[in-house]
């Protein structure tokens, strides 16, 4: 009995890893190939504390905890300015960095022998030696990070851990700091699995660094993935199987010499079987935050649409750009490009493909860093501001490409996007659930509202991926709206979609410059150009050089030949 019932509780200690580790594989789309060597921090954190300070076991957690939470955040820090493999990378030579730090630093972790003897924890006057005892301490802890682990994945920072998974670039040109976002859960991992490595080393009594390489990292990924991918219940279950199912093999009927061999094979196959024909795990993820909105009353929704809150429809200048420069080693993309946008305009960029148009925007959003010249926004400076930053003051962009949340339902692509949510704080989130339960609720309330705006209500709990292309202009555009910035920069927002997706999308610019938004497009069709802009700037080698009514720069038989190639420069 005492032996399943070890299998129990290194069933529930890896499902705390798993549980910390999936909070950055799965949910934040961030690959840390060194969660073993946290995992080992935590250890020696807690039986140090033990043996040579004397503190009792909740102190020794609390400890682990701190010094784990500090040494992720801190030292991965740098590591987060980089993503893919190359996260994978920093994260690899930080797994080998500690892990050796842990074999010869022998004056402080006895090196390859390990630390011994390390005191069991004493609770309520009883001190915990065997596995039965174990059990009450170790599952309250693992309930205690399930559910600490839920209330930050199934919420409105989960919403926003899974958008920067999805999407980076339109994480930042919906105002939240991605990097921010990075370091709170990578500490927030490693403060989780540092409950897991204390409790091991208390009920172990002893450890060693061969706890921690770089193999136990991969098994730990490996145990996410084939339980499921943001998605608790699916970390259970494949701790269940990677701890469970090689002790179970330990019964096989054979010959003592080929008892490993054959476990190792039955295993491995099963490994090999799930990940060839259910990749996304046991358990996949669910997509969506909280309830999706009952069809039955979405007939009831009043489309909304927000006003400007500084409304200055009567063209005064909102956005100023002068003289911007911007040069990819001999190619100028910007030089000494000026323009202004107008309150309650919509604003035209044309031109040859290549002229700059986008680089524009970039430069405008601070996507791109300008070599010379200032952006103005309301007489404020906002001039190589980082995205997230600019959507705070009130200019934010679409893209050419949608880049919607694929992943998210289509009612949460739109409530990301919304500003000042107490649910995306850690303090909120956990100190005062009621307040961030009633402005999910009345954020949700208004993103169906700028859905019914778009006409996609209906398609509220759908998966954004499963849309037309067409819809996804009208999902990126209710997103966009869905900020509260009074400056709109529309990529294309009329390319690749057919002429009845054209003119519900033109409606919708015009009816957002009657609100008092300051509109701003890109776009290659001239018709909708003519059709919506009050003013356009033909750019050609990234230089404005005619500006006035669309119709009479389409009018200019040269400006003409530019646009149509007959006079490439």
């Amino acid at each position: 009995m005492d032996f399943w019932l070890h299998v129990v509780n290194m069933i529930l200690l890896f499902s705390i890893l798993g549980v910390s580790l999936n909070l950055l594989l799965g949910y934040s789309g961030l690959v840390s190939m060194a969660h073993a060597a946290f995992f080992g921090v935590g250890a020696y954190a807690a039986a140090l504390t033990a043996r040579h300070l004397g503190w009792p076991f909740p102190l020794t957690l609390l400890a682990a905890v701190v010094i784990t939470t500090i040494l992720a955040g801190g030292v991965t820090f740098p590591a987060l300015r980089v993503r893919g493999e190359y996260l994978i990378l920093l994260t690899l030579a930080l797994q080998m960095v500690l892990y050796e730090l842990m074999l010869s630093w022998t004056d402080l972790t006895e090196g390859r022998t390990g630390i011994s003897a390390i005191p069991r924890p004493t609770l309520f006057g009883r001190t915990l030696v065997t596995p039965a005892q174990f059990l009450p301490l170790i599952a309250a802890c693992a309930a205690a990070v399930f559910a600490v682990g839920y209330r930050i994945g199934e919420s409105p920072y989960g919403r926003i851990l899974k958008a920067m998974r999805d999407d980076e670039r339109a994480t930042l040109a919906i105002g939240k700091s991605v990097l921010r976002y990075k370091v709170a859960v990578f500490a927030l991992s490693g403060a989780l699995a540092a409950v897991a490595a204390a409790l091991f080393a208390h009920y172990q009594a002893f450890i060693n660094p061969f706890s921690f390489t770089l193999d136990r990292s991969i098994f730990l990924v490996a145990l996410v993935v084939l339980g499921g991918t943001a998605n608790l219940a699916g970390t259970l279950v494949g701790a269940t199987l990677f701890v469970g199912l090689p002790e179970v093999l330990r019964f096989l009927q054979a010959r003592q010499e080929i008892v490993d061999a054959i476990r190792d094979f039955v295993f491995g196959g099963v490994l090999v079987a799930f990940m060839r024909f259910r990749p996304q795990g046991l358990l996949p993820e669910r997509p969506g935050v909280g309830a999706a909105p009952a069809r039955a009353g979405l007939a009831a929704v009043t489309p909304a649409l927000p006003v400007a809150a500084a409304r200055t429809d009567d063209g005064r200048p909102v956005l100023r750009a002068e003289g911007l420069h911007k040069s990819f080693g001999g190619i100028r993309a910007a030089d000494d490009l000026s323009l202004v946008l107008p309150g309650g305009r919509v604003t035209a960029l044309v031109g040859p493909n290549g002229a700059g148009k986008t680089t524009v925007f970039n430069l405008l959003t601070g996507f791109l860093p300008p070599d010379a010249g200032r952006v103005v926004l309301r007489d404020r400076d906002v001039t190589g501001l980082a995205p997230w930053r600019t959507v705070g003051y009130g200019l934010a962009r679409t893209f050419q490409d949608v880049r919607l949340f694929e992943r998210m339902t289509v009612l949460d692509n739109v409530v990301a996007a919304m500003p000042g949510q107490p649910g995306e704080r850690l303090g909120p989130l956990f100190a005062t659930p009621w307040r961030t339960a009633a402005a999910e609720r009345a954020n949700r309330a208004r993103a169906l509202g700028y859905l019914a705006f778009v006409g996609l209500a209906d398609r509220a709990g759908d998966v954004a991926a499963s849309l037309a292309f067409g819809e996804q202009k009208l999902v990126a555009l209710a997103r966009l709206i869905a900020t509260e910035a009074d400056v709109l920069l529309l990529d294309e927002p009329a390319s690749g979609v057919d002429v009845q997706w054209v003119s519900r999308i033109l409606d919708l610019i015009r009816q957002l410059a009657a609100a008092g938004k300051t509109v701003c497009i890109v776009e290659h069709n001239l018709e909708v150009v003519t059709a919506v802009a009050h003013r356009a700037y033909f750019m050609e080698a990234g230089r404005i050089i005619a500006e006035g009514r669309p119709e009479e720069l389409m009018a200019d038989p040269r400006l003409g030949e530019i646009y149509f190639g007959k006079a490439r420069r």
